[in-house]
């Protein structure tokens, strides 16, 4: 229903607060993801300094592995309140999730000095962060409900 305001036209109706809610996760979801992809960015210019010569910067990455981490950590529990308390999509836990999962893999080769698997690794998690940053604008949206319109 929309109410009739002053001048004889219809105000749209006010939003409820399951679409206010999964519009505010989507957003929270939306800064933590675009943070990541700037992470993992971070991440691999560090890297280059550090195999050009400027050993500090190795503590710098792993500084910045950590922050990865907890990013994506607040992001799985934001993605959640999306799609349970929100009733939004599945995809922005899965996607955090499975980043989250790939960053603890790509710790763990850092941490042996598997260069082999850390390298690829990290450049197969930058281009997944940069997807994912590109689709997350839709993150708040509803969930489909099954009906085809």
């Amino acid at each position: 229903m929309s109410a009739e305001v002053a001048d004889g036209k219809t105000a749209p109706p006010a939003m409820d607060a399951r679409t206010r809610r999964r519009r505010a996760y989507g957003r929270v979801y939306a800064v933590l993801m675009y943070t990541v992809a700037l992470a993992y960015f971070g991440q691999a210019v560090l890297a280059g300094q550090f195999m050009s010569g400027s050993y500090d910067a190795l503590r710098w990455h792993q500084y910045g592995a950590t922050l990865s981490d907890a990013l994506l950590f607040c992001a799985i529990v934001a993605a959640a309140l999306l799609r349970w308390h929100g009733k939004g999509r599945m995809w922005p836990f899965l996607s955090a999730l499975a980043l989250l999962l790939a960053n603890q893999a790509q710790n763990g080769a850092g941490a042996a000095r598997l260069l082999s698997l850390h390298i690829p690794l990290g450049v197969a998690m930058i281009a997944g962060a940069v997807v994912v940053a590109l689709r997350v604008r839709r993150a708040g949206e509803p969930a489909d409900t099954g009906s085809s319109s």
